[in-house]
């Protein structure tokens, strides 16, 4: 095994035996990669203070599978940014996992060429830090990610939410109404998609 060393953003955790943890998450490149981490559920030193949690914006050290299928070895982890705006309440952390779950479920292993998905992840975990109404963000997250991943073709209606800025949300408040009228058939377009990506 070689040594690897990138930032990554953790879209999955979950527990293995009776101490390791196997984690998905996603380089800037957009490659999804998994990791064993051995003993973290016990070693405080190496991967202590929650670091390795779903949202995480990490540093990662470990030793690089040379099997495919196989997983990396995690060795150690530093945190670059938890986010901690999301957990403010329970609408923008439960808007803040959809997102996980839905790059979770598009991204591939072996996949170098999709840094647009680990860019709309880390911009959209940012603007809900600090998002007024979650809806409308809802609203901008699918349409970009609908766009980007070819199942939508873009309408002029949808122009605002693709040209406004994440960050600039008093702007984004003023298509409140087509959010309203919008949002639940393309969060159904989201949802059907995402399911059949998994399969």
């Amino acid at each position: 095994m070689t040594q690897g060393k990138e930032r990554f953003i953790i879209l999955k955790k979950m527990k293995y035996g009776e101490s390791d943890l196997i984690l998905h998450a996603i380089s800037p490149k957009g490659e999804k990669l998994s990791f064993i981490a051995r003993g973290a559920l016990k070693s405080k030193k190496r991967f202590g203070g929650g670091i390795l949690e779903p949202s995480h914006f990490v540093n990662f050290i470990y030793k690089q599978s040379s099997d495919q299928g196989q997983l990396n070895v995690l060795q150690e982890a530093t945190l670059i940014n938890d986010f901690p705006g999301l957990r403010q309440d329970y609408d923008h952390l439960e808007f803040a996992l959809h997102v996980l779950e839905c790059v979770a479920k598009v991204s591939q292993e072996g996949d170098q060429h999709s840094e647009f998905l680990f860019n709309i992840l880390g911009h959209t975990l940012k603007a809900i830090e600090t998002a007024k109404d979650v809806l409308v963000l809802r609203m901008h997250f699918y349409l970009r990610f609908l766009l980007q991943q070819g199942v939508i073709t873009p309408e002029p209606w949808m122009g605002p939410f693709l040209k406004t800025n994440l960050a600039d949300t008093n702007t984004l408040l003023m298509y409140r109404q087509t959010v309203d009228e919008e949002l639940n058939n393309v969060e159904n377009m989201v949802r059907h998609y995402i399911a059949n990506a998994a399969l």
